[in-house]
C-alpha cells in the first residue's frame, strides 16, 4: 500500500521534514523515498513513529553493515548495534560530546548514516544542530578548493577513562564528492581532525580551525526540535551535528545505531 507523505525542506542549506512515513511499512517505495530524500537534503527529521531496538536496527540495516562501537558499553545485550543514550536528571554531559562533530570519521571506511530515536523527550531543549559541509566548501574561492582538493586529513579517536588506549586513526581526503549528486564537501570535523597529511598538528592549526569556523556558520545550519516518537537520519559524509546540551533536571531517552559506508 502506497504512503501519502509530505516532505518540507527546513532552510536553503540542508535538512526537510518527511510527514505520512511509517517506517515499520519499509517497503522498496519508502526506501527510495528516504535515500532520494537524503541525497537531497543531508539529514531529515520524521515524526510519529514508535521503534523498539529491533526494528530501528532492521530499518539501519536497510543501508548498509551496522557499527559496533569498540569501547562504549552502552548498547543493548540483545542488540548491541543499537545504543541506549540515557541523560538522567542528575547528569551534566550528553552523549556525544559538545562539539560539531561527523559520526565515526576515524575509521576507513567511515561513517555514512546516523538514526536516532526519541523515546523520552524533555519539554524544552535539546535541540540537535546540523551544518552543510558542501554548502561550507561550495562558499569557498575556486583557488581555495583547488588547493584543498589535493590534500588528505588524519581523523582519530581517543578514549581515556583510567586506562590508556590506543587510538583508532584514519586518513581521509579533505574533498568529497557526494556518488548521487557530484556535490562536493569538505570531510573534516572539529572532534576527530587532528592535522593534515604531510603536516604537523602545529602546521595544521590555523588551516583547520579557519575551515572549523567556515563549516559551523549560522547560515549554513539548521536545527531541529525534538518531540516524542522522531526519527532523525543524517548523512555522515556531508554533515556535521551538535547535540545542543541546555536541559538539566529532567530525564531523555533515545537509541541510536550507525551504519558504515561499504566503499571510499
Amino acid at each position: 500500500m502506497k504512503q501519502k507523505y509530505k516532505l518540507s525542506p527546513t532552510t536553503g542549506s540542508l535538512g526537510a521534514i518527511l510527514e505520512g512515513v511509517d517506517l515499520t511499512l519499509l517497503d522498496k517505495e519508502t526506501l527510495s523515498l528516504l535515500v532520494k530524500a537524503l541525497d537531497q537534503f543531508l539529514v531529515i527529521q520524521i515524526p510519529n513513529q514508535n521503534l523498539g531496538r529491533f526494528q530501528l536496527s532492521k530499518l539501519g540495516s536497510a543501508f548498509g553493515p551496522h557499527f559496533h562501537h569498540p569501547i562504549v558499553s552502552n548498547g543493548y545485550e540483545d542488540c548491541p548495534e543499537v545504543l541506549e543514550l540515557l541523560k538522567r536528571p542528575e547528569d551534566i554531559k550528553v552523549f556525544g560530546g559538545e562539539s560539531w562533530h561527523a559520526d565515526i570519521t576515524w575509521l576507513k571506511p567511515g561513517g555514512y548514516l546516523s538514526f536516532l530515536h526519541g523515546i523520552e523527550i524533555p519539554k524544552v531543549g535539546g535541540d540537535t544542530a546540523f551544518s552543510s559541509t558542501i554548502s561550507a566548501f561550495e562558499k569557498l574561492s575556486n583557488s581555495f578548493q583547488n588547493l584543498l582538493r589535493g590534500m588528505s586529513a588524519v581523523h582519530a579517536y581517543h578514549w581515556s577513562e583510567g586506562k590508556e588506549i590506543k587510538p583508532w586513526i584514519a586518513e581521509h581526503p579533505v574533498v568529497r564528492i557526494h556518488p548521487t549528486t557530484g556535490r562536493e564537501g569538505l570531510y573534516i570535523n572539529r572532534m576527530f581532525t587532528t592535522r593534515f597529511s604531510n603536516m604537523s598538528i602545529l602546521e595544521s592549526k590555523p588551516l583547520l580551525e579557519s575551515l572549523f569556523n567556515q563549516m559551523e556558520a549560522h547560515d549554513i545550519t539548521c536545527r531541529f526540535k525534538w518531540n516524542k516518537g522522531d526519527v532523525l537520519i543524517w548523512d555522515n559524509r556531508f554533515t556535521l551535528h551538535y547535540p545542543i546540551n541546555d536541559f538539566s533536571g529532567v530525564r531523555r531517552k533515545m537509541i541510536r545505531t550507525s551504519i558504515l559506508e561499504t566503499a571510499v
